[in-house]
């Protein structure tokens, strides 16, 4: 029996291999894709070709679990003699079935062989049987590096060329073929060729899903003049979509945003080629070494790739990376984006609205395109009259306007909460220069861009914000002061919650203070930071490391807070306790006292509603005259007098009153002597 014509084959075909096995055409319209019955044909012809240089001879059970002293003599003569010929027609039908393969990711034959192989046992797991046995291995249904190796010789790729695209990555990069290592074997040539999803689908012809949505360059970017792509870009300033549309002028196509930011850059890197355009990645934070170097091998590979930093990241990119800042839209832009996107949407409001709203909010391209989509559905969903295919709705102001905020809002909710509102100056109960402060403060907000934008002061080095402390004991209408102050100047109360603002880990703090400041600034929101104190403590001597990053902090609050645009109210109880360089950083400091007997009386009459069952009025008085406390406390008083007096099923005397009043007093570590009590000793009870 000589090598080239063995007597049996274990394909179950007895007789002598044909010297020219049928090839199947690969343009053929069967059930199977074209890419399936090449290579079932390429492995059938591997397996012949194995039988005719004498490898692999025997048919018994115990195959791939021993190594037969000849199967080693028949691998020395594979090596010494000229190896059996590939039939011509394999390597003819190679062509068109390897281009066909992905053709939008500019693959090497090499890479697109790797592909096809592996993409078509998932295709036809009928050919795993036959891929273990030309690996000699029945538990190895997948085919390894090495049979790569062997069979690429088939349409003229030498074993080198196979190893260096599996080596060099772009497969496993760009997420078409994973190389897993096999349990029990060193050799990378044994690593299994594992397929990825995505490219199975295409293999199939179908048309995998993308996960990336695509923005067209429009507006003014789109006269930008068109620039080099060959390395990496960075956008700094505005928005994302912002910088995509600027980015996509620059190209002079469309640039992909990623749908899911979990995916990895490689995916979306493949993503951007097939659709054949560029790819922004938005970054909360600077990237870290292996983004970096993702971003240039997605460069190198010919797909446009920039990396839009958030507001408040900086980074320096490498000196060969191109950089430009974007300017935020300006008003007259996102007026222009307003009424492009609403008429896109099929809403028709009045211009002077869209001006209006576009001045009020210093929204970005992508906030007021989710802006227009909560317009439009409420607008939709409102009264209106159809006309000439246009909806013209009532009160489209209210609409883009709870909008605009509701989308600004966004960053807000993560950090903070609706503040207090519903009150007025009738419910402010506070002394008069305090009332004539409040009003002042007013005034201040209210005129703030006259002043500041037509007269000119808002060019001056400096904060355009306006900063106000409030200090004073607890309850004595410094949280409602803030509201009112806010439903005055028809802004948004925002209280900042300390719980989801503060966190152990260094500059995690920062971070959420940065981001609600910004989201405020864009939003028109007033921001209160109830107990400052707690965020903007005294900066103290450096004992220990956590000394040092806590003044750090604090260093890092004086100065967001002196950068920052908008409107801020700060409340303490314990103003000495504040650093002293917050001092400058305030427009207005104004202190909230205990309310003398006169205020007090106002406040226990405010405190009881008109359906109260009181048993005297004049019981108010009583209490007021003797009792020094501030309004939280006697709105505090009041009910817990109410609530003993329906138990007891009466009216509201002096008696509950007086003993509610003691408990108040005792709370606050000021609990009455007889002797303080006097004549009212009686009605305290068990009071403490």
């Amino acid at each position: 029996m000589s090598a080239a014509q063995p007597s049996t084959t274990r394909l179950g075909t007895p007789g002598p291999v044909a010297d020219a096995p049928r090839v199947l055409d690969p343009r053929s319209s069967g059930d199977s894709p074209r890419l399936v019955e090449w290579v079932a044909e390429l492995l059938l012809v591997g397996w012949q070709r194995q039988e005719a240089e004498g490898r692999y001879r025997g048919a018994d059970d115990f195959r791939a679990l021993h190594i037969d002293p000849r199967d080693g003599l028949a691998s020395y003569r594979a090596t010494r003699l000229p190896p059996a010929p590939w039939p011509a027609q394999v390597t003819a039908d190679a062509e068109p079935v390897l281009a066909s393969l992905a053709p939008g990711l500019g693959l090497t034959r090499a890479e697109s062989f790797v592909g096809a192989l592996a993409a078509s046992v998932e295709l036809e797991p009928r050919l795993r049987p036959l891929v273990a046995a030309l690996s000699d291995d029945p538990a190895l249904r997948l085919p390894t590096v090495g049979l790569a190796c062997e069979l690429g010789d088939s349409v003229g790729l030498p074993a080198s060329a196979i190893r260096t695209c599996v080596a060099d990555g772009r497969l496993g990069f760009l997420g078409l073929v994973s190389r897993t290592p096999v349990a029990g074997r060193p050799s990378r040539l044994d690593d299994a060729l594992v397929a990825d999803e995505w490219l199975v689908v295409a293999a199939s012809g179908a048309e995998p899903v993308s996960p990336l949505r695509l923005v067209e360059p429009l507006g003014s970017a789109a006269v930008v003049a068109r620039v080099g792509w060959e390395t990496p870009w960075t956008l700094s300033g505005a928005d994302r979509i912002s910088h995509a549309e600027r980015f996509a002028a620059r190209l002079g196509r469309p640039v992909g945003l990623p749908n899911d930011a979990a995916e990895p850059v490689g995916v979306l890197v493949r993503a951007a080629l097939v659709a054949g355009s560029g790819l922004l990645l938005q970054l909360a934070e600077p990237p870290d070494p292996s983004l970096v170097a993702d971003a240039e091998r997605a460069a190198s590979l010919g797909c446009p790739i920039a990396l839009s930093l958030a507001p408040g990241v900086s980074w320096i990119a490498p000196p060969s990376w191109h950089h430009e800042r974007v300017r935020p839209p300006t008003t007259l832009e996102r007026r222009a984006r307003w009424t492009s996107r609403l008429a896109q949407a099929g809403v028709s409001v009045d211009a002077g609205d869209v001006a209006q709203i576009a001045g009020e909010f210093a929204l970005g391209l992508d906030a007021v395109d989710d802006a227009v989509i909560r317009a439009s559905d409420r607008l939709m969903g409102a009264e209106a009259d159809v006309t000439a295919g246009a909806i013209t709705a009532v009160s489209s102001l209210s609409a883009l306007r709870d909008a605009a905020r509701r989308t600004s809002w966004r960053d807000l909710s993560s950090c903070a909460r609706p503040g207090p509102t519903g009150s007025g100056w009738d419910d402010l109960v506070v002394a008069p220069g305090v009332r004539r402060q409040l009003r002042d403060i007013v005034a201040a907000i209210v005129q703030r861009g006259r002043v500041l934008d037509d007269w000119g002061f808002g060019d001056r080095p400096g904060s355009r914000g306006y900063h106000v402390l409030f200090a004073g004991p607890s309850g004595t209408g410094k949280t409602m002061a803030a509201g009112v102050i806010a439903a005055e100047t028809g802004q948004e109360l925002w209280v900042v919650d300390l719980a989801r603002v503060v966190d152990k880990y260094l500059g995690e703090t920062e971070k959420a203070i940065d981001k609600v400041l910004r989201a405020a600034a864009a939003s028109g929101a007033m921001l209160l930071f109830d107990e400052a104190d707690a965020l903007f403590g005294r900066r103290g001597e450096v004992k220990e490391a956590r000394d040092r990053w806590a003044n750090v902090e604090v260093a890092f609050l004086l100065q967001r807070i002196e950068e920052h645009d908008g409107v801020t109210v700060l409340t303490t109880n314990v103003s000495h306790h504040l650093d002293e360089a917050f001092a400058r950083r305030m427009s207005q400091r104004v202190e909230f006292a205990v309310p003398d007997a006169a205020l007090r009386r106002e406040l226990w009459r405010r405190s009881m509603p008109a359906a109260a069952p009181l048993a005297d009025p004049a019981d108010l008085g009583v209490v007021a005259d003797r009792f020094e406390l501030a309004g939280g406390a006697i709105r505090t008083a009041a009910l817990n007098a109410a609530y003993e007096a329906a138990a007891e099923g009466d009216r509201i005397g002096l008696p509950h009153l007086v003993q509610a009043t003691v408990r108040e007093l005792t709370k606050a570590g000021r609990a009455p002597t007889r002797a303080d009590l006097a004549e009212l000793a009686l009605l305290a009870g068990g009071a403490p």
